[in-house]
């Protein structure tokens, strides 16, 4: 049988129960302690109500200072925190990652060639897109909330070396031992190496990657250097021959254009010969009748009739000869566009054929330079895609680093900064009342607390009952009150974890002990002086205190079967 309490037990650290707010002129002792704790305690419980079928009043079992082990564990620069009694439990749940190894392999095998090294890359291009699982690791008992920690990373400045046995507390033995938190660490530790190798080997890869995409695309660039030079050499030796072909077919058809134009010019000039004479003929018809008009006006004034008659004859005939100069003017204009659109269009179409024998001749520098363009082209596309494909992995893999790299923060996060040389066993004091009521029974925890200031009493004033002494002594942390909760759980679960809290519980009340009785009967007192409670109030509780002495072990152990 397991034993859950010892009181031989030696820790190493006591942690204060109470603590005093800084305001406060006296001191807060023990027994004030107590009493504050017995008030409460008798406030929370049960009283009977109803006229007819009224219920019996819950008793006060016992009330006992208690302590809840927890191992401080040296680990990784700081140090965790380990639940003695395993109710608290971490499960570390972590991604996996896919085949790095794997991946590096198909990678490098198939580095040999740039076209089996882009089509690896394109089939990895999602390898690293999702992680390949999950998996979870529990760690029994140990503590990682972050608000417990941080608090008790304060409360733990207050610790003092234990000189003596706790005769008078209910010391909870460690559930877990030395020897399993020890292999919980190094299951800890295993799994911090596991993911500080998972992100080693991650970045490695991506290193390994982008190193062998450079040499790739350096390679491919080389080649394109080399594929500028070949086709260099290529075009300078078909160059000049291309260059002599041009030459000989551009002379050959300006010779020809030449004698084109020369054609054309011969006959365009006998035209323009034509029309000079033909306009100078219709400049000297147009004198002549402008001669006639006047000789023809001069018979008429010396009444001339014989002269007149001969004259408009002969200006008859001179404008009958001008319409037909005036078109022979205009056929001639005509001959001449003709002739000049003529020429154009011969010698427009000895040209289009010039440079149709040209292009032909030039059509192996072209296809040269098309080629070198295309291959350079397909070259620069190949260097996008591995760089595009390697920048995806690269990304996919860098999103998994950060992911291992927060979970390597998480380690960090559960343990406390204050570096501690040794296992060291830290006693976190409670209280702990249980009631019963016919069959029924239950527990209250009481969690460490601090003592309000003054200015609470003033702020207080009228007020009475368990709402003032719940402002006296309040809880100190949230996430420790959390924390001690869940052992009344553990007592309800565990008939043998009980029976012995119950039993050692009866052993150290505080109502049982008559040193502790007598404590609580000044603490009583110091409250009454301070004005945390009325006269009336402590007469009523020091008449409680003389209730429980007087009924004794014998009336209590009778009443508290688990």
């Amino acid at each position: 049988m397991a034993d859950y309490v010892d009181r031989g037990l030696k820790t190493k650290l006591i942690l204060p129960f109470a603590i005093s707010a800084e305001d406060r002129i006296k001191a807060f002792t023990k027994d004030m302690e107590m009493a504050a704790i017995l008030y409460l305690a008798e406030s929370d419980r049960e009283k009977g109500e109803g006229h007819i079928l009224k219920k019996p009043d819950e008793k006060l079992v016992f009330i006992a200072e208690a302590c809840y082990p927890i191992w401080l564990v040296p680990w990784s620069g700081g140090t965790l925190l380990f639940d003695g009694l395993g109710v608290t439990a971490h499960t570390l749940s972590y991604d996996t990652l896919p085949d790095i190894k794997a991946f590096n392999n198909d990678m490098q095998g198939s580095a040999k060639t740039c076209e089996a090294y882009s089509v690896a890359l394109s089939r990895n291009a999602n390898y690293f897109k999702n992680f390949a699982g999950k998996e979870e690791k529990t760690i029994e008992g140990l503590i990682t909330s972050p608000d417990f920690i941080q608090d008790f990373l304060v409360y733990l400045s207050k610790a003092k070396e234990a000189e003596k046995q706790l005769t008078t507390k209910v010391v909870l033995s460690p559930i877990i031992n030395e020897s399993e938190i020890s292999a919980s660490i190094e299951e800890l530790s295993d799994l911090r190496a596991k993911i500080d190798e998972d992100v080693k080997n991650v970045e490695a890869s991506m290193k390994l990657l982008s190193i062998t995409t450079r040499e790739k695309v350096k390679a491919i660039r080389e080649e394109i250097k080399e594929d500028r030079r070949k086709f260099a050499r290529q075009i300078k030796k078909v160059k000049p021959r291309v260059t002599r072909k041009i030459r000989q077919i551009q002379e050959k058809y300006d010779e020809k254009i030449t004698r084109t134009s020369k054609r054309f010019e011969r006959r365009l000039r006998l035209l323009h010969e034509d029309q000079v004479k033909l306009e100078k003929m219709q400049r000297h018809l147009r004198a002549e009748i402008n001669r006639c008009e006047v000789k023809i006006e001069s018979c008429r004034r010396r009444k001339n009739k014989r002269s007149e008659i001969q004259w408009t004859l002969k200006l008859k005939r001179i404008r009958k000869r001008l319409p037909v100069c005036k078109r022979n003017i205009r056929d001639i204009v005509r001959k001449i566009e003709n002739l000049e659109t003529a020429k154009k269009l011969e010698t427009s179409q000895q040209r289009m054929e010039c440079d149709t024998r040209i292009e032909r001749a030039t059509k192996i520098l072209r296809e040269l330079e098309a080629s070198r363009e295309a291959g350079i082209r397909m070259k620069r596309q190949e260097i996008t895609s591995l760089e595009d494909t390697t920048s995806l992995i690269i990304n996919q893999m860098n999103e998994m680093a950060k992911s291992k790299k927060a979970a390597l923060n998480e380690f960090d996060r559960i343990s406390m900064p204050r570096r501690k040389r040794a296992y060291a066993l830290v006693c976190l004091p409670f209280y702990l009342a249980r009631y019963e009521m016919e069959a029924k029974k239950r527990y209250v925890v009481y969690p460490p607390s601090i003592v309000g200031d003054m200015g609470i009493l003033t702020k207080m004033k009228g007020v009475l009952g368990a709402a003032k002494m719940k402002a006296f002594l309040q809880p100190r942390s949230k996430a420790m009150t959390a924390f001690l909760n869940q052992l009344v759980t553990l007592i309800q679960k565990s008939p043998m974890f009980e029976k012995e809290v119950t039993e050692a519980g009866i052993q150290d009340s505080v109502l049982r002990i008559k040193e502790l009785r007598m404590g609580v009967k000044r603490g009583l007192k110091e409250l009454e002086d301070e004005k945390w409670i009325s006269k009336n109030e402590l007469q009523t509780f020091s008449k409680l205190l003389y209730i429980y002495a007087f009924m004794g072990t014998q009336i209590i152990s009778t009443e508290t079967e688990p």
